[in-house]
């Protein structure tokens, strides 16, 4: 795990190769399909025959969970530990790897879309700011956990408003019964900035606009917000709203923000062991606790 551009998926890949292992995609944005570029999905070429979960699960505009995210990795957890492979997890959605292997209870409430309509609704005519002030006065360990993500305080207010009870209450937890080493990869923020510029010039570059267009074309009516940084820039683009120039400097600048608050959600976790990007040395600490969790 790491803040994005830290070099995550090239790691997995490649401790996954030497250890028997399997990737499991922890990224909110590639479980669509049609967005290859703008999430950084890996290749076919770069997995060299590994297979990778949890990407391109449901189309752009398809509602898409936390609660389903919990549910199919914990199915894709089981299917490689009957085959006997190691389940690698890789991503940067902090939410979604803590309800996997925190275990959260999640079902508690069901999303009620004609709440989360109105919800958005406030989101759009009185901004994040008035969200974020209600959740924090509701339950100011879910606001520290959705750290001004819509997306998260909306869900956390409708499962208040459902519940009756604190978002961080409801859901509860029951965690599985696994081993886990967590490594977060540690790049300087100087460098991880340089990374994310160079990234996001070379996502453009290999067609990041038309994809898209194209989106645009499949998908009328999903909302392009909801695939991140970079999409309602290019969309923007795409109207004569923004030159290239400004929504790829406006792109930077977000990628830049959300992984610093990456960093601050990761931090918070004590079971994050903070290595930097030396393959030997990652590879090392995860036999380590592969060692730990037989003799167990």
């Amino acid at each position: 795990m790491g803040p994005t551009a830290s070099g995550k998926t090239a790691m997995a890949i490649a401790a996954a190769h030497r250890l028997d292992g399997e990737l499991i995609s922890v990224d909110s944005r590639q479980v669509y399909t049609h967005c290859d570029i703008g999430t950084n999905k890996p290749t076919q070429q770069e997995l060299g025959g590994l297979r990778c979960q949890l990407i391109d699960v449901v189309n752009p505009g398809v509602p898409f969970t936390v609660a389903n995210y919990q549910r199919l990795a914990m199915r894709a957890v089981a299917d490689l530990g009957r085959r006997g492979r190691l389940p690698v997890l890789q991503g940067g959605t902090g939410l979604y790897l803590r309800a996997l292997l925190d275990g959260w209870n999640l079902a508690d409430a069901p999303p009620n879309p004609a709440l989360r309509a109105a919800l958005e609704q406030r989101l759009e005519l009185e901004g994040p700011d008035s969200l974020d002030a209600e959740l924090r006065r509701i339950d100011p360990a879910s606001a520290e956990r959705a750290q001004r993500n819509p997306r998260r305080m909306i869900r956390a207010l409708e499962i208040h408003a459902v519940t009756g009870r604190p978002p961080s209450v409801a859901r509860g937890s029951d965690p599985p019964p696994w081993s886990t080493t967590i490594i977060g990869l540690e790049v300087p923020l100087d460098e991880l900035d340089r990374r994310i510029a160079t990234r996001v010039a070379q996502m453009l570059d290999a067609g990041w606009v038309d994809e898209v267009a194209r989106l645009r074309e499949l998908f009328p009516a999903a909302d392009l917000r909801r695939l991140g940084h970079g999409y309602p820039e290019l969309a923007a683009h795409l109207d004569g709203r923004l030159s290239l120039e400004q929504a790829r400097d406006s792109t930077i600048r977000q990628v830049r923000q959300y992984a610093r608050r990456q960093l601050t959600w990761f931090r918070a976790d004590p079971r994050v062991q903070w290595l930097s990007a030396d393959l030997e040395m990652i590879v090392d600490r995860l036999r380590v606790g592969m060692m730990a969790a037989e003799a167990s």
